[in-house]
């Protein structure tokens, strides 16, 4: 059975891909493959390039296994929304795999910007950019969707500028219940309807009534008349049918999922430079990357690139992403929306349930708009094989090495039964196996741990080793202030890149400052060099000690701004005080944001902000937002204000943020996810902005 598994990776993952120019040389490449289903293997490829190290993840469905099943999904089942993890669509839906999609309004809406069909029904428009498609046959294609919407309104054909676009931009939208609740619409009509026949939104309806446009309306259909379509067609009474057409529908009929993304990255097994994609100038840096390909033999790929990790992954350049997907057989690939939003998930041998593989840049997993996931309909049964994680163990002498194994049924489900697993270290000499841990030996060596479950047997091999070719103290470059202390961690490489388990006690030596043989360093005063000896390899890493504070001329940079537009807050300055600024705000109308924005570039070795604010005490949320290195906005609560007078706060950058970074603003919104709205006018003042940098006082580390 192991046999059929290993022949059956074979056939959907190279063990060894060989990208051409311009993906970067490949020095060695650690690959680990896995069946995750029948006709789903799962590849993690950890390369060592001359650019840096690539994690490079990849997942290939053979689209011909009739129990396998492909779908796309939205975020919280809704357009407008909070967003969702992929893993959280995964384990609602029972997926075990799938990966990110499309672009979307990120912060804001949430909505992805491209179509988007799940179970058959059309939940978002396109905007004639690429999109996947999967048709009910499980044919997977790639097209650019146009569907010309309009609405027949007793004898007038009018046309209709989207579907579940809110607000309508002053022409005529069909709204469903796919998109959410309605806000509050001044000089828009909203006429309430009632689905009587058909499969929406291609469907026909009846009017009930009008909506009040100044409240917030519940999901439903809406038919959303704005000022530019006033007068151009006779407004419909209640009672009145409306039929919702499109002359592209029919390249609808036969879809079971479709989703957007872009741009497209290979086209007849060549890179394609796509003039009209949504991410165009963003891979001028290497990226966090994600994307979905289809091969002329009928597989699928969902493949990610983790980045902006120097050192994990350094991420991919576009053309680099597509010389990936070719390496994998790729005759068609588009990109999906990378970042922090590149995610992959699967269910690993053993496992009930997919789980996160990736390392996503943002330190944690990231809420998306919706994603593209795989189904098995494979029936449970016996027990078929054993699986192990780690598949193979490499270890230095003494190292520890927890082991997992579990018996899997035919469909890769875990199978439960009472059969005792035995386990049997061959040779002897090489260590011990106890309570799921293999013990590393004091002598280098190779061999075996033999696993019998009943008639199930596995050899997982063994070797331990001192022949460390690579060494990697982490954190990177990490700053102290005096007497401060660090926990250090370490990673071992063999030559050809796979990792080398480590014992906990290990020889670290350290010039200024102390460490034990954990690997927790405590500073002195002055800056460090921490060292580590493993075999015949030696790796260093320098310690920064101390850090100071720059300020930052916000207060004259500043300009005001209100979501929505034309909002009554305004900013203020002080002549007596030249770094002093007072962002006043109202949300007892419409406004939801005010903001003091700017465009900073901060000094590199950035660590944190500072600032006094003058609170108001209404309990207002008060936030910073910041672009890292490539243009990407991310915004943090920095207080609630529900104090009245000066307080001093500080504000630490995520350190997996790429610098240099540039400050953008700083801001007062009326709420914060589910909590409850602010609906006073107030104000905000801000003084003594300040940056926190590493280092000492000239911004030189010493």
């Amino acid at each position: 059975m192991a046999l059929i598994a290993a022949i059956a990776l074979a056939a959907l993952l190279p063990a060894a891909p060989h990208p051409a120019a311009p993906f970067p040389h490949i020095l060695t490449d650690a690959a680990t493959l896995t069946e995750v289903a029948p006709g789903v293997a799962y590849g993690d490829y950890e390369m060592l390039t001359t650019d840096g190290p690539l994690s490079v993840r990849v997942l290939a469905i053979d689209l011909n296994e009739p129990t396998i099943r492909v779908g796309a999904m939205l975020a919280q089942d809704r357009l407008v929304s909070q967003g969702e993890p992929v893993s959280s669509m995964a384990a609602r839906s029972g997926a075990v795999a799938g990966i990110n999609g499309d672009y979307f309004d990120i912060n804001q809406t949430n909505q992805p910007l491209n179509i988007l069909v799940q179970n058959g029904r059309l939940e978002r428009m396109p905007m004639q950019r690429w999109a996947i498609a999967i048709d009910r046959a499980k044919a997977a294609r790639f097209a650019e969707f146009s569907i010309p919407v309009s609405a027949q309104i007793g004898a007038v054909t009018v046309p209709l500028r989207t579907i579940n676009d809110w607000p309508p931009g002053g022409r005529v939208v069909l709204m469903t219940p796919d998109f959410g609740a309605l806000r509050p619409a001044p000089n828009v009509t909203e006429l309430h309807l009632e689905l009587t026949n058909g499969s929406p939104p291609f469907a026909t309806y009846r009017v009930t009534g009008i909506a009040d446009n100044s409240l917030t309306q519940p999901p439903g259909y809406y038919l959303a008349i704005g000022p530019i379509a006033y007068g151009t067609f006779p407004l419909p009474n209640a009672g009145d049918a409306i039929a919702v057409t499109s002359t592209g529908s029919a390249a609808l009929t036969d879809l079971q999922a479709a989703i957007g993304g872009g741009p497209l990255l290979v086209q007849s097994g060549r890179w394609y430079a796509d003039p009209d994609g949504p991410s165009t100038g963003e891979f001028a840096t290497h990226m966090p990357a994600s994307g979905v390909a289809t091969t002329r033999d009928g597989r699928l790929l969902f493949l990610e690139i983790d980045g902006r990790q120097p050192a994990l992954s350094i991420g991919v350049l576009q053309p680099q992403l597509a010389a990936l997907m070719i390496a994998f057989g790729a005759n068609t690939g588009m990109q999906f929306d990378g970042g922090g939003s590149a995610t992959i998930v699967a269910r690993m041998p053993g496992d009930a349930a997919a789980t996160v593989l990736n390392s996503p840049s943002d330190g944690v997993e990231r809420r998306v708009a919706d994603g593209l996931f795989v189904y098995s309909d494979a029936p449970s049964g016996p027990p078929a094989r054993v699986v192990a994680w780690p598949q193979a163990v490499r270890a230095f002498p003494n190292a520890r090495v927890a082991i997992r194994f579990a018996a899997v049924d035919s469909g890769d489900h875990p199978a439960s039964d009472t059969i005792a697993t035995r386990t049997t270290v061959r040779p002897a000499s090489l260590g011990s196996f106890d309570a799921g841990e293999f013990k590393a030996g004091a002598r280098p060596g190779s061999g075996v741990l033999q696993v019998r479950h009943g008639t199930l047997r596995l050899d997982i091999p063994i070797s331990v080793t001192a022949a460390v070719a690579r060494i990697q103290i982490l954190p990177r470059d990490p700053v102290l202030p005096a007497g401060g202390a660090v926990q250090l961690s370490v990673r071992a490489y063999d030559r050809d890149g796979y990792p080398i388990a480590l014992p906990a006690s290990l020889d670290w030596r350290a010039e200024n400052g102390t460490i034990d043989s954990a690997g927790t360093f405590s500073a002195s005063k002055t800056n460090a060099t921490i060292s580590l000896r493993l075999g015949t390899n030696v790796a260093t890493q320098a310690i920064i000690v101390g850090e100071h504070s720059e300020s930052v001329p916000f207060a004259d940079a500043a300009v005001f701004a209100t979501a929505p537009r034309g909002g009554p807050g305004q900013l203020e300055r002080d002549a007596a005080c030249k770094d002093c600024l007072t962002l006043r705000y109202d949300f007892t109308g419409t406004e939801r944001a005010a903001y003091a924005n700017a465009s900073i570039v901060l000094p590199e070795r950035a660590l944190g902000i500072t600032a006094e604010a003058y609170g108001d005490g209404n309990g207002e949320p008060l936030r910073v937002a910041v672009n890292n290195s490539i243009n990407e906005r991310f915004m943090y609560t920095i207080a609630h204000v529900d104090w009245h007078g000066w307080r001093k706060f500080e504000f630490r950058f995520p350190p997996e943020l790429p610098q240099p970074l540039t400050l953008k603003a700083f801001y007062v919104v009326n709420r914060i996810g589910p909590e409850n709205p602010v609906t006073t006018a107030g104000s905000v003042r801000l003084r003594n902005v300040q940056v926190i940098l590493a280092g000492g006082s000239d911004n030189t580390p010493k």
